[in-house]
């Protein structure tokens, strides 16, 4: 059997301790590891401006790499431990991007003469936001941009008028003002789509699970119906093929059922099945199923651990127990015959239904609100007993 190297399990245990073990917080620390690369590489080309004197402001440069690096390890640790999300922000998505771009406006106060490639970084911001934020956040991000870097900019004219040139700031300005929002309603318009995409994924995925359940479940009583209990009876064959793990079948009619239709209506017939369906479902252990067979049939699969006959017998005396102590209405008592059998090993499912099935027609020929054992081979015991 493979066997992972021991550096391989330091790598997964490693990996595990800086993302998290949940796919979505890794998803949301993975995008935030992203962002810290990038302010790596910015605070690198910061420190190398540094030493070459072209920072307007060397103590503003400082301040901003303390700045950078103090709200970075705060972002991470926040997405890492989950506190993000008492917030109310899982991923404070919409909180990174507007401190990524007071970094960026601040640094193109600070850096002289290459400032202008730090607004090549407030599109990548805005490009970034696409598939982070929702389109309201979007346009908020991008106003609030545009106003902290006129601001700025504005600024920039007032203390450096020597360095800098107050109609080359304007027309920057103007470029900016007039590219900022149709950046940012493309984004918008990704973000828009994005959105469209997650509801139409969660309401696909309620749907599929809605059709998982008309196909799987009868409507009225909420139990399985006939074709997908054939589905779970051949899975316990091949299970029972695999281990020995045996099972029995009890094949289940309510008595009188007709008349209860014809003399109180079908409503009353459709509450007569829902009780026995959630009397029956409340007494019956995790591993046996009940399944509404057609009409007033249900069929019953009891299994692990494996009950044989007598043990099955006795809880269907226990569900005969708990109908007897439950009322439908004025002069109705819920009772049921059954025929109950056991699945031998390698015998086809036919077989083992056609022999509940004689069971059953013994126990109406009998009277009803009974239940009748058919043994596959000769019995331990009598084979009849009467509830």
């Amino acid at each position: 059997m493979h066997r992972d190297s021991p550096k391989t399990s330091q790598l997964s245990g490693l990996c595990d301790l800086v993302l998290g073990q949940d796919p979505k917080l890794r998803a949301r620390v993975s995008m935030t590891l992203i962002a810290v690369y990038g302010y790596a590489v910015c605070s690198g080309l910061l420190v190398y401006l540094l030493s070459t004197d072209l920072v307007a402001s060397s103590l503003g440069a400082i301040w901003l790499l303390a700045y950078m690096w103090t709200g970075v390890p705060i972002f991470y640790l926040l997405v890492r431990t989950g506190l993000s999300s008492k917030l109310g922000s899982p991923g404070l998505d919409l909180a990174q991007c507007l401190f990524a771009m007071s970094a960026i406006v601040a640094s193109y106060y600070i850096l002289g003469s290459v400032r202008n490639g730090v607004l090549l970084l407030i599109a990548l911001v805005i490009m970034f936001s696409m598939i982070t934020l929702t389109p309201r956040q979007v346009r908020i991000m991008s106003a609030l941009t545009i106003v902290s870097l006129g601001g700025v900019m504005v600024l920039l004219a007032l203390t450096s008028a020597r360095e800098v040139d107050a109609h080359e700031e304007l027309i920057k300005f103007v470029l900016a003002a007039c590219t900022l929002p149709a950046l940012s309603a493309v984004a918008s318009h990704v973000a828009k789509l994005r959105t469209k995409l997650v509801e139409q994924k969660s309401e696909l995925r309620t749907a599929l699970a809605l059709l998982q359940e008309i196909a799987t479940h009868d409507e009225l009583t909420g139990l399985y119906n006939r074709r997908h209990m054939l589905q779970l009876m051949t899975q316990q064959i091949n299970r029972q093929l695999r281990n020995g793990e045996g099972f029995c079948l009890a094949l289940i009619d309510l008595d009188n059922f007709k008349q209860v239709n014809d003399r109180h209506g079908h409503q009353m017939g459709d509450l007569v099945l829902k009780l026995f369906a959630d009397t029956i479902k409340t007494e019956l252990r995790q591993t046996d199923v009940l399944a509404r067979w057609g009409g007033e049939e249900f069929l019953l699969m009891l299994t692990a651990p494996d009950p044989g006959l007598l043990g099955a017998q006795a809880s269907m005396a226990r569900f005969q127990a708990a109908l007897a102590n439950t009322e439908v209405g004025p002069g109705i008592r819920v009772t049921f015959s059954a025929g109950l059998t056991e699945h031998l090993l390698g015998e086809l499912l036919h077989e083992t239904l056609e022999r509940a099935d004689r069971g059953l027609y013994a126990a109406k020929a009998q009277g009803r609100d009974r239940m009748v054992l058919v043994w596959a081979e000769p019995p331990p015991l009598a084979p009849e007993s009467k509830m």
